[in-house]
């Protein structure tokens, strides 16, 4: 019995080292520079308390990035769910062209979002961007827009590009739960004359709760993640319009010098998605009906 808690131990043990390495310590690091001063390189970190979490309610920086954060999570989650989930009702049928449908969509979920990024600016460049060159050509637009110059452009040229980089997880995971809705159901449901939309929206819908919950609360905890394709399109402007909560973390902590500040932000931003972490496992543990 021994021998077996030991070699139990020993399997487990480099993942515990892992864990405690890369989470557990950078967390406690991160917590106790949160309530000092920290120096970049060089000096004694000054312990001051609470001041950094007193900073939050003051910095008008800070309250923009928040702002444009909740309004780019209140536009993006709804708009990318429906488009996830109208994919997964159009290629929920197992043949050749669904397949290859199937691969296409899930395509950029592989790409990384930096290249993905950098792949938007050089087809939205002004004057020599396809997208732009294919707008002047059906006569929607000039063919010289600047859409990283204004905040509402750039917001809605990352909205789709955020979109078409990630609804195919949301996409597959749907398309996956309503596969595996008994067929007898729907079947008894088709031989009582209910339609299409019934079907779907009364049977299959209640039936995929657990996965619906679990692709809206993914999407939410990585919209207050964002960074990647704003840092990479648009540096957080212009005037910091686009700036989201972690471009300013990351700003405040190594463009500012502020480490302190910045790792106060990054622990209220940790304890928002360890909020949403606990409903998502209230509600991934609830008892079907």
């Amino acid at each position: 019995m021994r021998r077996a808690n030991w070699f139990a131990v020993s399997m487990v043990s480099p993942a515990l080292i892992l864990v405690a390495v890369f989470f557990f310590i950078p967390m406690v690091l991160l917590v106790y520079m949160s309530f000092t001063q920290w120096p970049l390189f060089t000096g004694v970190p000054k312990w001051i308390g609470l001041a950094n979490y007193r900073t939050l309610f003051t910095d008008p920086g800070l309250g923009q990035a928040v702002w444009f954060t909740l309004k780019f999570t209140i536009v993006l989650v709804p708009i990318s769910f429906v488009v996830s989930y109208g994919l997964s009702m159009m290629l929920r049928r197992s043949n050749r062209i669904s397949s290859i449908f199937r691969a296409s969509f899930f395509l950029p979920v592989v790409i990384g979002f930096t290249a993905a990024s950098f792949m938007a600016s050089t087809l939205l460049t002004p004057g020599t961007g396809l997208i732009n060159k294919l707008l002047a050509a059906t006569g929607l637009g000039s063919g010289n827009t600047a859409w990283f110059a204004h905040p509402t452009d750039a917001f809605w040229a990352v909205i789709v590009l955020t979109i078409w980089k990630t609804a195919g997880t949301a996409m597959i995971l749907l398309m996956a739960a309503a596969q595996a809705v008994p067929p007898e159901v729907i079947e008894a449901s088709r031989m009582d004359g209910a339609s299409w939309f019934v079907i779907e929206t009364r049977i299959i819908t209640p039936l995929i709760r657990r996965t619906i919950g679990l692709c809206l609360i993914l999407s939410i905890g990585g919209t207050i993640l964002t960074f990647d394709q704003f840092y990479a399109l648009t540096k957080g402007g212009p005037g910091g319009g686009t700036t989201t909560v972690v471009l300013y973390t990351y700003t405040t902590s190594f463009i500012q010098f502020r480490l302190g500040y910045g790792a106060a932000i990054s622990v209220v931003v940790s304890l928002v998605i360890l909020l949403i972490t606990a409903v998502q496992l209230r509600v991934l543990g609830r008892k079907e009906d």
